[in-house]
């Protein structure tokens, strides 16, 4: 797996990347994957899980608000790093690569490797490349469908598309593709350590309070102004309401309209944490609440974090395309409630409704829950995967029956 974001860092790609690799080692495969050293803390190799990681070294590139402020952008493609690539694929012989998110420079590196051991390319499209700032747009644009369909998803055997929103955009943007709708997976948490719990409770103040809770980075897709905006109509009925939302800090509007609206005591920012804690800030919530603005809302996705809260068993509320797993997946009102950002009133007597009926959350969990497991269980979704791999493989062999690299997968 060829991946610039991973463990340990917090993101959508790098959790999904690396749940993956552990899931297909546990099935008796071989991943290994290769990664961007991109704090200095870190090892350039360790085993998680029995999964080699290597870590190239990186150049740290600065936030830029075309790429949201995001933190963890590095630079590996270096004639260094590719010679070390060289040597770790020649050592491990793999029968496929895989690359997660299309955008970032080790997909250059993996079709370079591509090409030179005539392997099979599956690509994963973590991210619609789109801003919510249309001027970003005059260059995001062509960079990918000018420049990236033609260096990297031309390259690839096969595009992986984790809903129909997703193939829906890659459909538009790299017509011509061969996409492939396989869901992300979904490890439905054990029960949070309550003395874990307790110990947040108490570090946030949230003794007597309902939580909601919105998982992710701060950003101008996921910014969450709808939700501080409508939140005195919210206190005014429900007055121990406090919005908990855990994610770096990438914009400071937010936390300045909760100032000027006089609602500061009853938003907290709490920043990214490990991955390993989100169980817990799950059991302190009342439900999640997740807007994400990469598209229309009926071109809208489920965001990871709202997958991990459904298999929780959490009542989600999200602004997203009621068909993004196909008809009757997601059901609205049964195993998740939808919103319109774009209609605050409507909004704000959902969210009042939905915390004054603590019945109805629990149905609503209950069934997203039962929705994780049936659609998005990694027994389902692993085993979804490697059928991608053989297929992919067994049509570079048909190509090309003597491929300069052999090993286990």
């Amino acid at each position: 797996m060829f991946s610039n974001l991973f463990h340990p860092l917090v993101s959508g790609s790098a959790t999904q990347s690396e749940a993956l690799a552990r899931q297909l080692s546990r099935l008796g495969h071989k991943p290994f994957v290769i990664t961007a050293l991109v704090r200095k803390d870190g090892p350039e190799y360790e085993e998680l899980d029995g999964v080699p990681i290597y870590r190239l070294p990186a150049f740290r590139l600065p936030g830029m608000g075309i790429a949201y402020n995001f933190p963890w952008l590095s630079y590996t493609f270096t004639p260094a790093n590719l010679r070390r690539i060289d040597s770790i694929l020649r050592k491990h012989r793999p029968d496929v690569i895989h690359l997660h998110n299309h955008m970032f420079d080790l997909a250059f590196a993996a079709v370079h490797m591509k090409r030179r051991f005539e392997l099979p390319l599956l690509v994963t499209i973590h991210t619609m490349i789109r801003h919510v700032k249309p001027l970003y747009n005059l260059i995001l644009y062509p960079a990918d469908r000018v420049f990236l369909r033609h260096t990297v998803i031309k390259r690839a055997d096969t595009v992986i598309c984790p809903d129909y929103n997703i193939k829906t955009y890659v459909d538009d943007a790299f017509p011509g593709s061969n996409a492939k709708v396989c869901p992300y997976g979904v490890e439905v948490p054990p029960p949070a350590d309550p003395s874990l719990v307790e110990e947040l409770r108490r570090k946030h103040n949230l003794a007597g309070k309902r939580v909601i809770l919105s998982l992710g980075h701060v950003h101008e897709s996921r910014h969450r102004r709808e939700l501080i905006g409508i939140l005195p109509d919210i206190l005014k009925v429900h007055p121990n309401v406090v919005v908990l939302i855990v994610g770096a800090e990438m914009i400071d509007s937010p936390r300045k309209l909760a100032q000027t609206l006089k609602v500061s005591d009853a938003v907290i920012f709490a920043d990214h944490v490990p991955h390993e804690l989100v169980p817990a800030y799950l059991a302190l919530a009342d439900l999640e609440m997740h807007l994400f603005y990469q598209d229309a809302i009926e071109r809208t996705s489920l965001g990871i974090a709202s997958m991990e809260a459904m298999g929780a068993g959490k009542a989600v509320v999200v602004a997203a395309n009621e068909n993004t797993y196909g008809p009757g997946v997601l059901c609205n009102g049964e195993n998740v409630v939808l919103v319109d950002p774009g209609k605050p009133q409507e909004m704000t007597r959902t969210i009042i409704e939905l915390l004054g009926d603590k019945d109805r959350r629990d149905r609503v969990g209950a069934a997203a829950r039962r929705f994780v497991l049936d659609h998005l269980s990694w027994e389902v979704i692993s085993s979804q995967t490697v059928d991608l791999y053989r297929a992919a493989i067994q049509s570079v062999r048909d190509a090309s029956p003597a491929p300069k690299l052999a090993g286990g997968a």
